[in-house]
């Protein structure tokens, strides 16, 4: 039977549906991925088992088609409420909504809100997620209706963020709290970068509008760890938890295990060291508002500690923090005293203010330096002075650990310079990026013979000494310097300067390898040693070779292409006696590297 011919059939199925209340809500967690836990449920439908109505599509098509899908959706948001409060679930319950039932008469502001009262359910912990539709010639009665519901207490949503020009629209026209990514753009990320790019500049958006962005249809692991490192901090999908009736009140530790290299794109990673990383977006107030309008804010979400307080410029001028403002404010008197007055009088008007682009590293120091912050306490971050959203010492402290082990399980245990992991993972950032940079494969000459003599202890300190030689010539901003293993580094370059760079540490190296010698040895201009052989032969000072390379990201795929150009230049380099470099014309491999990672490049420290 068709869905025309049973048309009649449906309906009474539904009348009958409707009129015993035979709808069964399900809840779907909202995750926050800092604090790894669940922070609301959005509320989803189905009908009786077993019908032809129990699929959500079937049950609101036939309600369309019925002229009756302002009463299923009252009696979807009735039922859902009802379970919301008996099972005692956390956090905040999302309601869907299309258009048309929001701006029907049961849906007016007062009548919702009688309802909830009716039910035990504060309006503060509703969230009404409205889907895009047909929507442009009632924007001014939807715009007074949000107003309306806003004075109440009732936040919004707006859902499939991305899947159309009227979603934009409504965000710009309404300023909801929330707004949720199209689960098309939140899936299989780390394979197609314009999806990456569509929900970067959707969460830069949302940074910019005071909103918060929360990305739907999560499936799989890798989704999971790309949305974070892009800088998502809200999500759902069946990877935290499946729609239930009886949903899941707390999620399993091992759903937000660390990502391993491969899981995240090397773009992210970099950009998860700065301060944009910590970026919280929450409610901020003008100078002129009242105390009491930021006693309202406070009172309507319990997990806020601060406000920030910024002026028509969208500068911050200063920051309310909870626990000092709600001892004035419900102190004997405090509301009388104080409520009509300007929170600028009240505010801290010194707040810390970071740069969102400084390193995490460095906001570590000046805020652990400051003697005035507490762990809980929040800071403002801004974009060349203009407010961007507030962070947290302590998750400031939180990802420096991360980072810091993070560093100390890829780096180099003799030189403590990046190994092999973070090498990959930059040179495929720049080739992802189609970044111009040169690489330099740089190679003691003579190591063994002079490990031989002069013995390992003097051995690590002559390659502690090549990597202090590096980093100091290298920009700290643009080069990259890391340590393969050995006597075996690379240099990954972006500074324009890079051959003087490299002629320079060849320089400085050849005066400090004469100190690691006997004067007899100084004297003889070298050492006695024997060879891989066992024959005597005499060997010359420590030199070092650096073959550099310049890769066409056009050509060069992935790191391996890099890495066979590059080890080809350091044997040529080798092949010159002295310090030197050996500058390879060639942008593009000419064959794929017998070895498929970094790895292999140490395999060829053997090479005297």
């Amino acid at each position: 039977m068709s869905y025309e011919t049973a048309t009649d059939e449906l309906a009474l199925a539904l009348r009958e549906i409707l009129a015993r209340r035979q709808l069964t809500p399900f809840f779907q967690p909202i995750v926050s991925l800092a604090d790894q836990k669940i922070i609301a449920y959005e509320a989803l439908i189905r009908g009786p088992q077993n019908s032809r109505l129990q699929l959500p599509f079937y049950l609101f098509l036939t309600a369309q088609s019925c002229g009756w899908r302002t009463e299923l959706e009252r009696l979807c948001c009735e039922l859902a409420i009802e379970q919301f409060i008996q099972q005692k679930l956390s956090g905040d319950l999302f309601l869907n909504l299309s258009l048309a039932s929001f701006l029907s008469p049961y849906f007016q502001p007062n009548n919702f809100v009688n309802l909830l009262k009716s039910l035990n359910c504060p309006a503060e912990r509703i969230v009404l997620e409205l889907t895009e539709a047909n929507y442009r010639e009632q924007l001014i009665t939807i715009k007074k209706v949000v107003q309306d519901y806003k004075k109440l207490g009732v936040r919004f949503a707006l859902d499939d963020m991305g899947a159309g020009y009227a979603g934009l629209r409504l965000w710009s026209e309404l300023q909801p709290t929330f707004v949720k990514v199209d689960h098309y753009f939140c899936q299989q990320l780390g394979d197609d970068p314009s999806k990456k790019e569509i929900v970067r500049t959707l969460r830069s958006l949302a940074m910019r509008l005071n909103c918060q962005i929360i990305a739907e249809g999560i499936e799989t692991e890798q989704d999971y760890h790309v949305l974070f490192a892009l800088g998502l901090r809200l999500a759902q999908g069946y990877y935290f938890a499946h729609p239930q009736a009886k949903p899941v009140k707390q999620l399993k530790t091992t759903l937000f295990s660390a990502p391993s290299p491969a899981n995240i794109s090397p773009v992210e990673q970099q950009r998860s060291q700065t301060v944009a990383y910590l970026i919280q977006t929450t409610p901020s107030v003008t100078p002129e508002q009242t105390v009491e309008s930021v006693a309202e804010i406070f009172y309507a979400q319990p997990n806020l500690y601060s406000v920030a307080v910024i002026d028509h410029r969208q500068a911050p001028v200063g920051i309310v923090r909870r626990h000092d403002f709600m001892h004035l404010f419900l102190g004997r008197y405090g509301r009388e005293l104080y409520g009509r007055k300007q929170i600028s009088a009240f505010m801290d008007n010194s707040p810390l203010i970071v740069d969102w682009e400084l390193s995490l590293e460095e906001a570590s120091r000046r805020l652990t330096s400051n003697t005035s912050l507490l762990p809980e306490h929040d800071f403002i971050i801004a974009d060349q002075g203009v407010y961007r959203g507030l962070g947290n010492v302590m998750d400031l402290l939180r990802r420096m650990t991360e980072l810091q082990i993070r560093n100390a399980r890829y780096a180099n245990p003799l030189t403590q310079l990046p190994g092999n992991v973070p090498i990959y993972e930059y040179i495929e950032t720049l080739l992802q990026e189609k970044i111009e940079f040169s690489v330099g494969y740089c190679d003691l000459d003579n190591f063994k013979p002079f490990n031989d003599v002069y013995g390992y202890e003097q051995g690590d300190q002559v390659i502690r000494t090549v990597a202090a030689v590096l980093s100091k010539h290298m920009d700290a901003e643009q080069d990259f310097v890391g340590h393969v293993g050995g006597d075996d580094f690379i240099l990954v370059m972006k500074s324009a300067d890079w051959v003087q760079r490299c002629e320079a540490v060849l320089a400085d190296f050849e005066v400090k390898a004469l100190r690691f010698y006997t004067a007899t040895d100084q004297s003889n201009g070298g050492i006695h040693a024997f060879d891989r052989t066992g024959n005597p032969t005499f060997y010359p000072f420590l030199s070092l070779s650096i073959g550099a390379v310049v890769p066409d990201s056009e050509y060069c795929q992935s790191h391996h292409d890099v890495a066979a150009l590059a080890s080809e230049a350091k044997h040529q380099a080798k092949k010159q006696s002295g310090n030197k470099l050996f500058l390879d014309r060639r942008t593009r491999p000419t064959r794929s590297p017998d070895a498929n990672t970094l790895n292999a490049l140490s395999e060829e420290r053997q090479h005297a």
